[in-house]
């Protein structure tokens, strides 16, 4: 049985604080510099010098000095002399005086006090080392309060750290980032949630109204009947259409691409050979301008998307109006790919470019009736190809009214490369998988 998170930290070793581990490092690694030092100086100072040591004499001074005088030498082995130190030595002040006679007494003296001093020094670098490891630490508890408030389903929360650029920053502006799309992820899962439901609803609610009035109808007749079953025939269709590319859009999340090259050009001359007749019917002037390009990726969901921009282009227009689609690799023949679809219509302001890729966003002027009627779900189901494709997708209203769609698909080469779904550097998943990368958005 698998072990949960609450039961894995109860049941976890109980360790020193990272705080208290930073001071004992610091502490220790000033001992050991200390001690080291010290060693070098007790070595240097007992081989390196010829000590050559007079005692001295301490004789009463007129007043309060006191005068020194070299002790009387005593005859030893050899021809050297040697020295007996002075007893009863005093100060200036009348205190005792340290005596250092001979060679010894200096290294003693040398070695008691610097172990006294690296003594309280370590004391000293293990009380700064805790002030100083508190400081370090203190922006890491701001970012683990974040994250404890993310994990309790508040993402409004923002570390927003001050200071200058170095790791602490770089990560606190990394889980910002996060967060902020982890947000802007679950409130788009949220409306998808609402939208989808309302969706569903409605054609439910419609066919149960339908049948709730035939059923009261006692003479109902059969030309009564017919028209109930067309009815009943249009609404359901809307509904599988709806719930199709409902399942469109969720599969594009996870589905494995497959990378090889495809002629784009004949795709989009076959995207727009379908509503050809529906673009007379509305006396929209439709023009081409193609170039011979291939990109690597998956031809089922590259027909999918060309065919849903060129759709909208057309469904989303003005009678009499016009639209234009190119096809262009920018650079050198591996440059990328651009493909471009641009359409007239009706005004659209900023705020509402920016969301045409939320999945049932649909305002006044974009919805058609009948069956063939907008669910908005056309430009999301094409942001996450566009994703799989690590491709990139901008949206841009036109002055004069209408939308201008543009896809850069990557050159060849390194980034070119195309795995699976989302497992490309630079490609991110789509919005199922709560790291959603927005298209980007030119207002006019």
């Amino acid at each position: 049985m698998p072990r949960t998170a609450a039961a894995d930290r109860v049941t976890r070793p109980s360790r020193l604080t990272v705080r208290l581990r930073l001071t004992l490092t610091y502490a220790a690694l000033f001992t050991i510099a200390g001690s080291v030092m010290l060693v070098l100086i007790y070595t240097f100072m007992r081989y390196v010098p010829t000590y050559a040591i007079t005692s001295i004499r301490a004789t009463a001074g007129t007043g309060s000095a006191t005068r020194l005088e070299s002790a009387t030498p005593t005859d030893g082995p050899g021809d050297a002399a040697t020295y007996r130190p002075a007893e009863g030595l005093t100060s200036a002040d009348g205190g005792a005086a340290l005596v250092v006679s001979d060679q010894g007494d200096i290294l003693n003296t040398l070695l008691v006090w610097s172990l006294i001093v690296l003594i309280v020094l370590a004391g000293v670098s293990a009380w700064a080392g805790w002030i100083l490891a508190g400081r370090l630490l203190r922006p890491l508890q701001e970012i683990n309060r974040a994250a404890q408030r993310a994990a309790a389903g508040s993402l409004d929360h923002r570390v927003a750290l001050a200071g200058p650029r170095d790791e602490i920053t770089d990560l606190s502006d990394t889980v910002d980032h996060m967060l902020e799309r982890l947000e802007r992820s679950f409130q788009a899962h949220q409306r998808f949630a609402a939208n989808a439901s309302h969706e569903l609803r409605t054609p439910l609610a419609t066919t149960q109204a339908m049948l709730d009035v035939a059923a009261q109808d006692e003479h109902l007749g059969e030309a009564t009947f017919r028209d109930l079953v067309a009815r009943l025939r249009d609404t359901n269709t809307r509904s599988i259409r709806t719930v199709e590319a409902i399942l469109d859009l969720a599969d594009l999340g996870h589905a494995e691409l497959g990378a090889a090259e495809v002629g784009l050009d004949e795709i989009v001359a076959d995207a727009v050979a379908a509503v050809s007749a529906a673009a007379v019917a509305r006396g929209l002037r439709c023009t081409t301008d193609l170039e011979e390009c291939s990109v690597l990726g998956d031809a089922g969901m590259l027909q999918h998307l060309c065919g849903n921009l060129v759709q909208n282009a057309v469904r989303h227009n003005v009678d009499g109006g016009f639209v234009h689609v190119s096809l262009a690799r920018a650079g050198t023949p591996a440059g990328a790919v651009v493909l471009r679809v641009e359409n007239s219509g009706a005004h659209l302001p900023a705020e509402v470019v920016a969301r045409l890729t939320e999945p049932f966003y649909r305002v006044g002027g974009r919805v058609v009736g009948g069956a063939e009627r907008s669910r908005g779900l056309g430009l999301a189901i094409v942001e996450s190809i566009v994703e799989v494709h690590g491709a990139e997708l901008r949206l841009a209203a036109r002055p004069s009214g209408g939308l201008v769609v543009t896809v850069t698909f990557p050159a060849r080469g390194a980034d070119a490369a195309v795995g699976s779904a989302g497992q490309r550097a630079g490609t991110t998943r789509s919005p199922r998988a709560h790291t959603k990368k927005p298209a980007s958005v030119n207002a006019p």
